[in-house]
């Protein structure tokens, strides 16, 4: 039974369609027909060619293919057991993959480093400078006191007592009374003494004569060449 409801219900919807646009092309045939006859018959016969199509086919016949058409589909949809068309299953679509998350991207690190350059060192010429004061001897000489004094003999002589006394005889005689005697006449004299005379005066010197000066120093010249420096940077570490 399933399989001959299976085979009918193609047959039965193939003639549906083949008979469907005849039926309707016959049905304007004859209402041009039914015109044409008059206005009396045009009526009746109108009306009857409204139920009757081409080869003796009512519009009810028609109504009752396609009653049994849509029974067939119904007896096929809930026939017992498995007898049902089976529909195509809905293909299950297919799940949107989870997109990866992005990572997050770890912090730059950042080095030092070590720069090395090679720089020109510009040549400079000799020159002079003033340096520091000094002294020296002109060639010359003079005189100056030393602040000290001194005793020198002035080559004459003089004489002075010593504050001492003696006695000394004159020369003279005396007669003394006793006895009658004669006698040398003696004195009491300051006693002198001869010296030589001397003078104090004050120490000079002769010395040298100098003179202060500024000294000039000289630069020597440098010749151009090149150095090395060093600098420290900083960069993102790879």
């Amino acid at each position: 039974m399933k399989n001959v409801l299976k085979n009918l219900l193609p047959s039965i919807t193939a003639l549906a369609v083949v008979l469907v646009p005849q039926i309707a092309y016959g049905a304007e045939g004859t209402e041009e027909a039914a015109s044409a006859e008059g206005s009396a018959e045009g009526s009746a016969a109108g009306s009857e060619a409204g139920k009757t199509a081409v080869g003796g086919v009512s519009a009810g016949t028609i109504a009752a293919i396609v009653a049994i058409a849509a029974a067939a589909a119904a007896i096929s949809d809930s026939g017992s057991g498995g007898g049902a068309i089976t529909p195509t299953p809905t293909p299950t679509p297919t799940p949107t993959p989870t997109p990866t998350p992005t990572p997050t991207p770890s912090p730059d690190v950042i080095e030092e480093f070590i720069i090395t350059e090679v720089v020109d060192v510009p040549g400079t010429a000799s020159y002079t400078v003033a340096g520091a004061t000094a002294t020296r001897t002109t060639g010359g000489t003079a005189v100056r006191t030393t602040g000290a004094t001194a005793v020198r003999t002035t080559g004459a002589t003089a004489t002075r007592t010593t504050g001492a006394t003696a006695t000394r005889t004159t020369g003279a005689t005396s007669t003394a009374t006793a006895g009658f005697s004669l006698i040398d006449v003696q004195e009491t004299y300051d006693v002198v003494e001869t010296y030589d005379v001397v003078e104090d005066y004050d120490v000079v010197e002769t010395f040298d004569t100098e003179e202060t000066y500024t000294t000039t120093v000289t630069v020597p010249a440098v010749a151009a060449s090149t150095a090395v420096q060093t600098s420290v940077g900083t960069r993102v570490k790879q």
